[in-house]
């Protein structure tokens, strides 16, 4: 019997990789558990091209390009796209009954059984890489959606879109907006919206052309074409959307910022908008918060490992302090402490949200947002609550010195005080603090915790299965979880979650309680460095940790850990 030459035999053998770059790809294979040929690409050692032609001369079986192939949709209909999706083939040509497939593993007899009986045809097989086969599948059915059918589809699903308040409207704009509050229009919005909950988007984004308007998804960190209705529809669609998000549509030459809420299948979805004028028009972002209804907004619900939870429960039910949940947009920092208002309220107690816009109305605590038209400033607003006697603030994203001082100055009187800061690093939101000139000894006397925070996909629980992880991987979770045999978890791909693995998003936190030596660094203005080093004596769990903890107990998979962080 033939022996199959090993990939990295052939590689060092044919001087497209080096020994020492092969070692170094072998070593992170065994970290990641991922196929040699997937990391080699993965480190830039490796051309798609060559990977397709090695795998060939390793199987003594022809290879392929997918990149300078393009299938017909006769082809294309010989086998089912969710099929194609998970078992990664692909029908390439058809000659005198022989069905040429495209297969990342052409030595599954089974599989090839499978798809001779499922294509009436016999299977030739030829090899190509993952790789090229996962693009070239996406780009084949990646197709955008008649628009037609985006409005049949609002038709067809109840959703209710509940505006921010709109203030009062003279009759001139009442009469300029007629276009956009027609039934059509507000139909294809409404079936746009739809479509984005339904494939699980986190952005909506509306982009004028010159000769249309394209509508574009971000699922799972990609953009992905949606519609593209006429011309006609162009400007109606823009200033559907400023109508319903409190938008000014008769500002067209600046950014503009809005929110508004809907409600569809028992859940509500706060989505914020933005504008920023383009060649062709305005441009358009909605950005969906975390999906949430009354019951679900609570703490218990948000991925907190059980020990941080109660950690954080603890934190916020202090009886004064500063907190701040840092983390990049679109981390789950809003929802982090509207959670935590809805865990402290209670009749005794005076709670009150102040935000630049308010993204959710919670029943029993007051709520307030400037308003820039009459001169009422975010930091104004900041600076009168101070003498409103409150028991917990929330004060939202806290942008410039001015919020961060009054803030602070709250925090240091009887209140708690919850705030959100856009940071990279958890540690470094002190930083951004001290470089906002705020005072050092304000944050010194008045930080209570640091709570960063990033978004992870959970894994499909009707499609998981666990497998060993390599060594090294092994001993990391040993160590931090005590499991004497530890297993990871990966996502096979089933209906239930569009074949992708995943459904839903949990969080990951750190949380930093100060100690008198990080306290200290902090008075004395330290940098970067010198507050990780300050910080080594604070017994906190880093996202790496947590995330791990969770890839073991089957919440996420440890690819996805590496690939929020």
């Amino acid at each position: 019997m033939e022996t199959r030459q090993k990939i990295g035999e052939l590689l060092t053998s044919l001087g497209i990789v080096s020994q020492e770059n092969l070692a170094a790809a072998m070593e992170r294979q065994k970290k990641t558990g991922k196929r040699l040929g997937a990391t080699l690409l993965e480190m830039n050692l490796l051309a798609p091209e060559d990977l397709e032609y090695l795998l060939g001369r390793q199987l003594n079986l022809p290879s392929i390009n997918l990149a300078n192939y393009s299938p017909s949709p006769e082809l294309l209909n010989l086998i089912p796209e969710a099929f194609m999706r998970k078992n990664l083939v692909l029908p390439v040509q058809l000659e005198n009954k022989v069905l040429t497939v495209a297969m990342a593993n052409p030595r599954d007899l089974l599989l090839i059984d499978d798809l001779s009986y499922m294509t009436s045809y016999r299977i030739a097989p030829v090899v190509t890489g993952i790789r090229s086969l996962e693009t070239k599948i996406e780009q084949l059915f990646d197709r955008p959606v008649d628009w037609e059918k985006t409005i049949q589809q609002e038709k067809e699903t109840d959703i209710e879109i509940l505006e921010a308040d709109q203030g009062i409207r003279d009759e001139d704009l009442e009469e300029a907006l007629q276009s956009a509050e027609e039934a059509p229009v507000i139909r294809l919005v409404n079936g746009i919206i739809l479509a984005a909950l339904d494939k699980g988007a986190t952005h909506i984004h509306v982009e004028p052309r010159e000769t249309d308007i394209e509508i574009f998804l971000r699922v799972d960190g990609k953009l992905k074409l949606l519609i593209k209705p006429p011309a006609k529809y162009r400007t109606h669609i823009v200033n559907r959307v400023k109508i319903i998000s409190s938008i000014d549509v008769l500002k067209r030459f600046v950014p503009s910022e809005g929110y508004f809420r809907a409600k569809t299948g028992g859940k509500y979805y706060d989505i914020n908008v933005s504008t920023i004028p383009s060649l062709h028009g305005e441009r358009i972002v909605l950005a969906f918060q975390q999906p949430f209804s009354k019951e679900e907004l609570r703490l218990e619900k948000l991925g907190f490992l059980p020990e941080s939870l109660e950690n954080f429960k603890r934190l916020i039910t202090r009886p004064r302090g500063f907190i701040v949940v840092s983390g990049p947009a679109d981390s789950g920092k809003s929802s982090t402490i509207y959670a935590a208002l809805n865990h402290l309220k209670r009749p005794e107690r005076a709670l009150f949200t102040y935000e630049r816009t308010i993204k959710n109305k919670l029943a029993g605590i007051n709520q307030g947002q400037p308003n820039e038209k009459v001169g009422y400033s975010y930091e104004r607003g900041l600076q009168a609550l101070l003498k409103q006697d409150m028991d917990v603030l929330m004060v939202g994203e806290l942008l410039t010195r001015e919020a961060v001082v009054s803030a602070l100055h709250a925090s240091l009187t009887k209140t708690l005080v919850m705030g959100r800061m856009l940071s990279s690093d958890t540690l470094g939101t002190v930083l951004v603090m001290l470089e906002m000139g705020v005072p050092s000894f304000m944050v010194y006397s008045s930080l209570t915790a640091i709570v960063g925070q990033r978004l992870i996909r959970r894994l499909c629980q009707k499609c998981i299965e666990d497998y060993a992880p390599p060594g090294e991987l092994a001993d990391e979770i040993r160590a931090l979880t005590g499991k004497m045999a530890p297993k990871l978890f990966r996502g096979k791909g089933c209906p239930d979650c569009g074949h992708t693995g995943y459904s839903g998003r949990i969080g990951l936190y750190e949380m930093v309680e100060p100690d008198p030596e990080f306290r200290d660094a902090i008075l004395a203005g330290a940098d970067a460095n010198a507050l990780k080093h300050a910080a080594r004596s604070i017994p906190y769990r880093d996202f790496r940790q947590e995330g791990m903890i969770k890839a073991a107990e089957g919440l996420t998979s440890y690819e996805e850990v590496l690939r929020v962080l």
